[in-house]
């Protein structure tokens, strides 16, 4: 690009980089920045001030969206370039005082997030009460913001897919195809050399037979499925440890759930910095994601990256990756008998077929560059954004 453009990234989070939503804007602001143009963002403490996330919050004050279109009316003159999460920004560009190129950036599609919480809902019925009315709450506040996530990609210019059973959601059942790119995420060559340089011997994380799992606990990410995960592979490799890293809840609420004790191996880790996981996944020895519906999986990319054979839910999003690997590592969802296999599998090898497929999970993540999905990215906007002036 020979000239500077101002970009404003749009999203109902806090912005840093220990959440996994703001990474993917967080991670591609540097990349724009990098190569010479200007970023700001508008995020939740803009909107709102120093305030908690919560379910309360969430019902209480004014829609996040009503906040960002009265910002983007006040500074529309300022930007070239306006990409919202999506369902933030559902307006259209004669309401927002926009002339420039409007990008709906797709972090999971609702509408299959919509599809899992009807499967959980059948799957896995409420035990108690105060779950059902949890669910209810979730359920309610869905229902009234599909239309604002509707609206948003019928308002904006372009919609910014994270892999390609998205794309074609969005082409076949919303009729909005024509607007669509897809660009994976991705990790900068700095954050891959910050993984490879913290990588143990082949031989001390076959030594340690750890089981490593990155995200969030709860239903969507597989939480209902470990505790007979762990079982089955414990009773198979007695040493097998489990380590649940960024859980967001403590050691006694995840081990409840689970209804098992930490003397089956397991270690909670709520919250860390994301500059320490590198050195977490050191001694690792294989990773373990049976998420049900992501956007991308960037926890997926980030075991690729320190070297961990990872077996995952063969869903949207960690396909984008795993299916440069081994077909076994992708396991058909709820499939618990066949992903604690696997598991196995993977901390039974020898030491020179560990390190062989260990090394291959690298050259994988050094496919999906930031640097280079960046560039791309901004060409597409760039060119979009021309065809509109």
């Amino acid at each position: 690009m020979n000239i500077s453009l101002k970009i404003l990234m749009v999203l109902n989070t806090l912005w840093t980089p220990n959440l996994g939503v703001p990474r993917v804007q967080i991670d591609l602001a540097k990349e724009f920045q990098a190569m010479g143009h200007k970023v700001e963002k508008f995020d939740l403490h803009d909107a709102f001030g120093q305030v908690k996330p919560s379910v309360l919050a969430d019902w209480t004050r004014p829609s996040f969206s009503v906040k960002a279109k009265a910002f983007v009316q006040a500074n529309a003159h300022r930007f070239d370039i306006i990409e919202a999460i999506q369902g933030k920004l559902p307006f259209s560009k004669e309401e927002l005082g926009f002339g420039g190129l409007l990008v709906a950036r797709s972090v999971g599609l609702r509408a299959l997030l919509d599809e899992f919480i009807k499967l959980d809902n059948i799957k896995w019925p409420p035990k108690n009460k105060k779950t059902a009315i949890a669910n209810w709450l979730r359920s309610l506040r869905h229902k009234r913001e599909k239309p604002d996530h509707l609206r948003s990609f019928q308002t904006c210019d372009l919609i910014n897919l994270p892999n390609c059973d998205e794309l074609a959601y969005v082409r076949d059942f919303m009729g909005e195809g024509d607007k669509c790119v897809v660009f994976p995420l991705g990790l900068s060559q700095q954050r891959q050399q910050q993984f490879v340089r913290e990588i143990e011997s082949a031989v001390v994380r076959l030594a340690n037979k750890q089981v490593v799992f990155i995200g969030a606990w709860g239903p969507r990410k597989g939480s209902r499925d470990w505790s007979e995960i762990i079982k089955r592979v414990r009773a198979q490799v007695q040493e097998a440890r489990f380590l649940f890293l960024g859980t967001g809840f403590s050691a006694e609420v995840v081990l409840e759930d689970i209804n098992l004790p930490s003397s089956y191996g397991i270690e909670i880790v709520e919250r860390y910095d994301s500059e320490e996981l590198p050195r977490l996944l050191s001694g690792a020895t294989v990773g373990a994601f049976p998420s049900y519906m992501e956007g991308f999986g960037l926890a997926v990319l980030e075991k690729l990256a320190s070297g961990l054979p990872t077996v995952a839910y063969d869903i949207p999003g960690p396909r984008e990756m795993l299916r440069y690997l081994d077909e076994d590592l992708r396991v058909p969802a709820g499939n618990v008998l066949m992903f604690s296999s696997q598991l196995v599998k993977l901390l039974k090898l020898e030491e020179v077929g560990y390190s062989r497929l260990s090394r291959r999970c690298m050259e994988v993540a050094n496919l999906f560059s930031w640097e280079k999905i960046a560039r791309e990215t901004l060409d597409v906007y760039a060119q979009k954004l021309a065809s509109i002036r």
